[in-house]
């Protein structure tokens, strides 16, 4: 009996901000980079894995460094555990700054996919890095966004409170849940989502380098017999059109047909 796999590939671009303060996690590798598509990854149907991007929060100290870090402790985690606990990952997170000077505060987002066994993957974030899903369920194909920003402004939405037509300034877009390397900060244990693939199915992880640029109904519909590099390269061309200012980070996971030749 022939069963379907799992595609994965990424890529990361500092683009034109100063400094790279994004990494991603694939095959437990952490990678930061200035400009990278990453090798093509190919993952049976029983194979566990885990891919994750993070985002170093850029006013705070050593962001860069934070980026890493909590995606090696993700690394290290994932090899024990189908979901995450995001307090117990913020006490090794805050730990793991004791002995770096000047990184009280060093801050950084996160959004990971691990997957177990069969077509379910289990997501969760902290912060705006995003999770989206290639749905083939109606219609016509199309990207859906799968989480909701930790932010001040998401808040207002979900509280009923933003005003229709009105603009916010960006203040407004001030992150309320994030990892810190401070003892005292405390994150909330957000609920996971499971997502059920189907065969052409994917979904996406992104920095918000992506999604501030390009929004999802922006991007290229995933073609069955498209290589995922193909894809990548397609929103890397958006991006650079667009003159993307802020680091990009940008995972997809495809669940292929057995009798697809995978590129």
């Amino acid at each position: 009996m022939k069963y379907s796999f799992f595609e994965i590939q990424g890529f990361t671009w500092k683009a034109k901000a100063r400094y790279q303060q994004d990494a991603i996690l694939i095959d437990n590798c952490v990678i930061q980079h200035n400009g990278l598509i990453t090798k093509h990854h190919i993952f049976d149907f029983n194979h566990e894995w885990c891919i994750a991007i993070a985002d170093g929060v850029s006013h705070s100290p050593r962001a860069a460094q934070a980026a890493k870090k909590i995606l090696e402790l993700v690394s290290i985690t994932a090899k024990n555990t189908s979901s995450f606990e995001f307090q117990k990952l913020q006490n090794q997170f805050s730990n793991a700054f004791n002995y770096y000077p000047n990184a009280t505060g060093s801050s950084t987002t996160l959004a990971l996919i691990k997957h177990t066994q069969s077509n379910f993957l289990t997501i969760q974030h902290l912060g705006n890095t995003r999770a989206y899903l290639y749905s083939l369920a109606q219609e016509l194909p199309k990207w859906i966004c799968l989480t909701r920003d930790h932010t001040y402004l998401e808040k207002l939405r979900l509280s009923g409170k933003l005003e229709a037509g009105e603009q916010y300034a960006t203040i407004y877009n001030v992150l309320t849940e994030y990892f810190c390397a401070d003892p005292m900060h405390t994150v909330n244990n957000q609920q996971y989502l499971e997502e059920y693939l189907t065969e052409n199915e994917a979904i996406v992880l992104c920095s918000d380098g992506v999604h501030d640029i390009l929004e999802c109904n922006e991007w290229p519909l995933l073609q069955p017999n498209q290589s995922l590099k193909q894809w990548l390269l397609q929103i890397k061309n958006k991006l650079a059109h667009s003159q993307a200012y802020d680091n990009v980070s940008i995972i997809i996971v495809r669940l292929s047909p057995a009798n697809l030749n995978p590129l």
